[in-house]
């Protein structure tokens, strides 16, 4: 999902007052390159070349054990508590102090702070689980009182740093953060706009194998070219990107690419706008965006890859989607959109493979995340009204109707949700 890239003047406007407020700045409208790409990679570190396979033989065990993780023999760490996460630029959720990330139980919000009592100092803007844990990513420099560098591990306790030989995270400067989270092949795959992962040259999208960094790097380079790594995802066996760039590990690749692994390759000639979202529906990849051609052909901000080629779906829809979630039998999108299909749908819109359809009301402002828990579709994003019925940037769809996500101290956020993920 998709927190920046290209949008409309409204979301480029709220950006900016937002990070006016955050302890940290959240990236800006048109992400800049933070740095000169090629400037050293810092301390020698085994993966500069990016050659290690995923399926090392080394000691991933000692390595953890000294990576500043926190693993140890007989590790008794607990784990995340099932539930809701909301991640965003919020410091309330159902009225008690968060920061700016939440979880929900089904009844009442509270905060991820473990002993220290504090959570990410900076923007949550994406949310996924890994090795037991919840990862969290966005622009924040601390966790719990941890430096983290905009990723971090909760384990259920704590929180913890993503640290290998020759560095911690992937924040070198303020304007760097994390976007997209997805686990591919065992790894934790990280896209974003930042050049640097523990220490490793990596531009923009970096894996950890839970005791190292590792650009994922082909024959013609490592990487992609811009920094806009907007959302991940896991298809046919690969390593799907989606974001704003041109060329992928040397590559041309149309603001889409594929990674297997050892080398990267295209989909087709891609999209004349940012990739903003991807989900796989039906086993078929699907792409929303701001684009309006998908392959040379018109698509209406939403197109399907059919192994060979894109295609539209219907007549798509009326502005840029920025979440997509599977539903029911069901593709939901969430987004910028008023219609889809040509029909009326605000923010918020279900495809069921032959048709669009609105759910009821839809939302009062945009939608950036979906979720789906205990039988609910959650849509999050900078919304206060959902079906009419206030909610603050959080709502639950059971199929017929909207309600807000509260408890015995208020509803909803005070500030947008960027990321939502279940345990």
């Amino acid at each position: 999902m998709s927190v920046f890239g290209t949008s409309t003047l409204r979301r480029g406007l709220s950006v900016f007052a937002l990070s006016a407020i955050c302890a940290w700045s959240l990236a800006p409208y048109q992400p800049v390159s933070a740095a000169d790409p090629s400037s050293p990679a810092g301390p020698a570190h085994p993966a500069a070349s990016g050659t290690a396979p995923h399926g090392s033989t080394r000691d991933l065990g000692a390595l953890r054990q000294s990576s500043g993780v926190g693993w140890s023999a007989g590790d008794t760490r607990s784990a995340p508590t099932p539930g809701l996460y909301a991640g965003g630029t919020f410091s309330q959720a159902g009225g008690a102090a968060v920061d700016h990330l939440a979880t929900w139980n089904g009844s009442a919000w509270s905060s991820l702070g473990g002993a220290s009592g504090a959570g990410p100092d900076g923007s949550v803007t994406a949310l996924v689980g890994y090795d037991g844990d919840l990862i969290a990513g966005g622009n924040f420099r601390t966790a719990g009182g941890v430096e983290v560098n905009g990723i971090a591990r909760w384990d259920g306790t704590r929180w913890s740093p993503l640290t290998g030989s020759s560095g911690t995270g992937v924040m070198t400067t303020s304007l760097d953060f994390v976007d997209a989270l997805t686990v591919f092949d065992g790894d934790l795959i990280v896209g974003g706009q930042f050049l640097q992962a523990g220490g490793v040259t990596v531009n923009h999208i970096a894996r950890w194998d839970g005791a190292e960094w590792w650009p994922l790097t082909g024959p013609g380079g490592t990487g992609v070219d811009v920094p806009s790594v907007w959302d991940l995802a896991v298809h046919d066996g690969a390593l799907i990107v989606g974001g704003g760039f041109s060329q992928a590990g040397g590559t041309v690749a149309n603001r889409i690419a594929r990674w297997t692994g050892s080398a990267w390759s295209t989909l087709g000639t891609g999209f004349n706008g940012d990739v903003l979202a991807l989900a796989v529906f039906d086993g078929a990849l699907l792409a929303t965006g701001g684009f309006t051609q998908a392959g040379g052909t018109a698509a209406g901000y939403l197109a399907e890859w059919t192994g060979d080629g894109w295609a539209a779906l219907g007549a798509g829809l009326n502005a840029e989607g920025r979440a997509l979630t599977v539903f029911g039998a069901a593709l939901v999108v969430g987004g910028t959109f008023t219609e889809a299909g040509g029909a009326v749908a605000n923010y918020v819109a279900r495809w069921d493979g032959s048709g669009w359809s609105a759910l009821g009301g839809g939302t009062e402002d945009i939608v950036l995340s979906l979720a789906v828990r205990s039988g609910r579709l959650i849509a999050g994003g900078f919304f206060t009204r959902a079906g009419g019925v206030a909610v603050n940037h959080v709502a639950g769809w059971n199929g017929t109707a909207w309600s807000a996500l509260g408890g015995p101290a208020g509803v909803g956020t005070d500030a947008g949700v960027y990321a939502l993920h279940t345990v």
